[in-house]
């Protein structure tokens, strides 16, 4: 059973960050092919502290709001497959709720991030918000087809952590 503000899809438990999620983000974060999105050049490199600050970031967010980042696993076999859900974030200088995703790269092109993204905005109606976003960098063309599967719409090309990138929204 899972509590409010986590989801159970076809393939996914979405569900709030524990124990080992610092040890689970390592994994995931710290793969060439998923820091290449998350922290291009000239931005420097995950180390350990940034995984520990993360996971204690997203229970914080989970303790304040009642929602937050999921560490996302498999219905069938529990592996540990990213990071989803929602997270606030300042997003061209205004505070947003965010629909955050990264998969492990070997289990990437199976559909999971669309079906975090999905499951993220039925959580984003749950908790009663009316709008969602999400960035990525303009290179990104599988971050920017799982937004438009989600429904998301392209608005405008923004500065974010120093970099270009491209916000899509969704009113909910």
């Amino acid at each position: 059973m899972v509590g409010t503000g986590e989801a159970v899809t076809e393939n996914l438990l979405c569900i709030r960050p524990g124990a080992s999620t610092a040890t689970d983000y390592e994994v995931l974060f710290a793969d060439p092919e998923v820091e290449r999105w998350l922290r291009p050049d000239p931005m420097p490199r995950f180390i350990r502290a940034d995984f520990d600050r993360m996971a204690r970031r997203d229970r914080a967010h989970w303790d304040r709001y009642g929602y937050g980042p999921w560490a996302v696993r498999e219905r069938e076999g529990g592996a540990f497959v990213g990071r989803g859900g929602l997270a606030w974030a300042t997003v061209a200088g205004e505070r947003e709720v965010e629909l955050p995703w990264a998969v492990r790269p070997a289990l990437q092109n199976h559909g999971y991030a669309t079906e975090m993204a999905l499951a993220a905005i039925e959580a984003a109606r749950e908790a009663g918000l009316e709008r969602v976003v999400s960035l990525t960098l303009p290179a990104n063309l599988a971050s920017r087809r799982i937004m438009e599967k989600a429904g998301m719409q392209f608005v405008a090309e923004i500065e974010h952590v120093g970099l270009p990138h491209l916000l899509y929204e969704l009113d909910l």
